[in-house]
Formats: structure tokens, sequence, C-alpha cells
């Protein structure tokens, strides 16, 4: 199971960016990916995937569009997460 939101900010220099957030539940456990769209995919600051932040589906869900609706980039994402969930 999965639930993906997509989201497109404006950043440095007027460039237009797309974020994919997306939510998995694997091993009765969700967790979070996060990839940042661009024309280098392979720099580490544009992926990241949190494993275990819940098992809590509700709490998984809110999560997932506060970090959406913050547009939080790939490389905040852990520490958005660990105050989220303090």
């Amino acid at each position: 199971m999965m639930q993906s939101i997509t989201t497109k900010t404006i950043c440095d220099r007027n460039k237009e960016v797309e974020i994919i957030y997306n939510l998995v539940f694997q091993n009765a456990l969700y967790s979070l990916e996060c990839i940042r769209v661009s024309e280098n995919n392979n720099e580490l600051n544009n992926y990241c995937f949190i494993e275990n932040i819940t098992e809590d589906e509700t709490e998984a869900e809110n999560c997932l569009q506060t970090v959406a609706k913050g547009k939080v980039f790939p490389v905040h994402i852990k520490d958005v997460i660990e105050d989220y969930f303090k």
C-alpha cells in the first residue's frame, strides 16, 4: 500500500521544483519517502527515506499531509519527522 502526493514550488532563481512524497506501508509500519525531481536525481539531497515512523494509519496520513503542505525538501525530512513525532 502506498499513498503519494506531488507538489510544485518555486525556489532559487524562480525555478519550479517538483517534490514527491510517498507514504509506504510495510511490515505493519509506515515509512515516508521524499523525492525532489531534478536534472541530477543522483544527488544525495534529492532523496530521503525514513523507515518505521509510526504504526498508526491516521497519524501517518496526517504527517504526510503536513510535510506536503509545507513543501519540505528531502534534505530536511528527517528533522521535520523527528520534530513531528516528539
